[in-house]
């Protein structure tokens, strides 16, 4: 079988994360030979390998050049096509495998603006009728990509994973030092509940006083989204909170390793990969009792608490007792690239 992937992503975070991943393990099954579209400088690891052939496009997603000019002569010389996002180009002529992991842009107050919402509905509704089979990464993301676009779609869920990054961190600096502090990891978006953290922080603080654990906020800040609400919750705990913005793995790891609990009070998400991540460096988890996350975390020893409820979130962290987890190997049978890897191929071949 001959696979055009389109790599684009690769580099970025989020769904650059996954496809980085699923194609690192993807590679490695023979007997295919994968085209690999994308910058040829991130996709230099594939070059020896026989069965890649690489080809360079720096189109950006989402823009009238991707829809128009994306290499489709060479997709159309392979057996099929698979897309780690939804924004499939046109001419594309061969079986289209696509993956939406939410629908947060729609589920969600205030994500971009009504033309931007309009044209992400019409890239949704199209991946969703042309390709022969979507992926998507929970439950409940394929419930509602079904409910909101009433589809009828072929849907399969394939989870996220532990990144081999993280993978290579933990092998080389496991640890087993004293955990200090409260730790916050996401976008900085009103839906990922910074608020409702802060709250409740704010309550603790005024308990605790010099007693209280540290809190740090590691994330992007999108000044696009123009929510100032949230620019302001940044502006107003600058004193007592450490935001750190977004920063590089290393020191990621070494901040969700050193500290003694992360918090995601997120109201919404596709999947929620955070509090996997810190669990994997030892560190436990108080997150929001979203749909969610109660799939993805039912069998993983996390604390729930009332999402957007910032007195229940108070009262979890003031009970919390500090601990280290003990739970990699778990993890690693529950929520694999390689076995994510495993059935997007099965599926397309």
């Amino acid at each position: 079988m001959r696979l055009a992937i389109d790599c684009r992503l690769i580099g970025e975070t989020g769904i650059g994360t996954f496809i980085d991943n699923v194609l690192g393990n993807i590679v490695q099954h023979t007997g295919n030979v994968y085209v690999l579209i994308g910058n040829a400088g991130k996709l230099e690891r594939y070059r020896a390998l026989d069965n890649c052939v690489l080809v360079d496009c720096a189109l950006r997603s989402f823009t009238p050049a991707e829809l128009l000019r994306f290499p489709v002569g060479e997709v159309n010389k392979c057996d099929a096509f698979y897309t780690p996002n939804f924004n499939i180009p046109m001419g594309i002529k061969v079986p289209i495998f696509s993956t939406i992991h939410d629908i947060l842009f729609f589920e969600t107050e205030n994500f971009g603006s009504f033309i931007h919402r309009l044209a992400l509905k019409w890239y949704v509704k199209r991946a969703l009728r042309i390709s022969s089979k979507v992926f998507t990464v929970s439950q409940f993301s394929k419930e509602r990509i079904k409910a909101y676009f009433n589809s009828s779609a072929d849907i399969e869920v394939v989870n996220n994973g532990i990144s081999a990054n993280l993978r290579k961190y933990r092998a080389e600096n496991e640890y087993d030092g004293k955990k200090e502090g409260i730790v916050f990891l996401g976008s900085i978006k009103k839906h990922k509940g910074l608020h409702v953290l802060l709250e409740a922080y704010s309550k603790l603080r005024a308990e605790k006083g010099m007693e209280c654990p540290s809190l740090t906020v590691i994330g992007h800040v999108d000044f696009r989204t123009k929510d100032e609400e949230i620019l302001n919750v940044i502006k107003n705990n600058k004193d007592s909170v450490n935001f750190l913005g977004a920063v590089d793995d290393r020191t990621l790891y070494d901040v969700l390793s050193r500290s003694s609990v992360l918090v995601s009070p997120s109201f919404y998400e596709g999947f929620g990969i955070p509090p996997l991540e810190a669990m994997y460096l030892g560190t436990p988890a108080i997150i929001s009792d979203i749909p969610v996350y109660k799939e993805v975390y039912r069998d993983l020893p996390v604390t729930y608490f009332k999402a957007g409820d910032a007195d229940d979130l108070y009262v979890k962290l003031k009970q919390f007792t500090c601990h280290q987890l003990a739970i990699s190997n778990r993890i690693d049978q529950m929520y694999n690239y390689a076995d994510t890897a495993a059935r997007i191929l099965k599926l397309l071949v």
